[in-house]
């Protein structure tokens, strides 16, 4: 059986080297050629060496390229992960540094128990892979879910600040309300100030929103840094929301309002973080509306 299909090979190699004979002729007196050609002067050899140096370097470079951009976008992601590390350590020792300036009467009794306290939040590393950014209820979707531990109403937010919150989540991928949608508010400071504001988009672009709720003998700024508040369990305190630009139209005639430009910019975006919140179901337990259960 192996003597019949060594047979059949053969044949059909002889087959394959007559049916090609004028084009293998054809390379063996150009390599004779080029050898004859080259071989009798320095100078050629040296062209012949120059070329084929320049054209393996070129081979060489472009591989190197490819290999370089092949792994970029797996560099990147471990730097984001690298990055939530040190994002969730900033937010930390925010969050301490607040709660040990209450006063210096309480300091005695909170500092052990500020400094022993874990930070409650964790950063997942999620990609944008769908987006709808020009309507009134714009949204983003993530490819991390359920198995990624993204749950509804955790915030989201970007290497540069607050992105939005999670409306609804599957098992591999999570939609967004952000910040530029008609239905979001969030709670935020004003830098300098102790004054709680609810960031209101406007729906005239994605670069900017609106800061209502300001009573009218507070007058800000423009330039003045815009935060989260820290009293929603979505977000903790301090993280970027935007920049004070200057007065805008206000929903309330009772309130004036400011226009905020944006930390996030929406039209690049690319990758987020979810904050997970540990303690959120036992915040919700306690937040929750208290029914009168009394019987009549």
């Amino acid at each position: 059986m192996a003597h019949s299909l060594c047979i059949v090979f053969m044949d059909r190699l002889i087959e394959f080297l007559r049916s090609k004979r004028h084009l293998l002729i054809f390379l063996l007196l150009e390599v004779v050629a080029l050898a004859l050609l080259f071989s009798g002067s320095r100078y050629r050899s040296s062209v012949m060496l120059s070329s084929a140096n320049d054209l393996t370097g070129r081979v060489m470079e472009t591989a190197q390229t490819v290999r370089a951009y092949t792994g970029l976008e797996e560099a990147n992601v471990e730097l984001l992960h690298r990055n939530a590390m040190l994002e969730r350590e900033v937010l930390r020792l925010h969050n301490q540094l607040e709660r040990l300036s209450v006063d210096s009467l309480s300091w005695q009794r909170l500092g052990r128990d500020t400094l022993e306290r874990p930070f409650p939040y964790h950063y997942i590393v999620g990609r944008v892979v769908g987006m709808v950014l020009f309507d009134k209820s714009n949204y983003l979707t993530l490819d991390i879910g359920k198995q990624d531990g993204v749950a509804v109403d955790m915030g989201v937010v970007s290497t540069d600040g607050v992105v939005g919150i999670v409306q609804a989540v599957s098992d591999h991928y999570s939609r967004v309300v952000p910040v530029i949608n008609s239905t979001f508010g969030i709670s935020c400071k004003v830098e300098g100030s102790d004054l709680v504001s609810i960031l209101k988009w406007d729906g005239q672009d994605i670069n900017h929103s609106l800061l209502t709720n300001i009573p009218k003998h507070q007058s800000l700024e423009p330039g003045r840094s815009v935060f989260t508040s820290g009293y929603s369990a979505s977000f903790p305190s301090g993280l970027s929301v935007g920049t004070v630009v200057g007065p805008g139209k206000s929903p309330d005639d009772s309130f004036f309002a400011y226009r905020v430009e944006l930390s996030t910019h929406f039209a690049s975006l690319k990758y987020v973080y979810v904050l997970q919140y540990e303690s959120r179901q036992e915040r919700n337990v306690i937040e929750e509306p208290v029914t009168d259960r009394r019987s009549l």
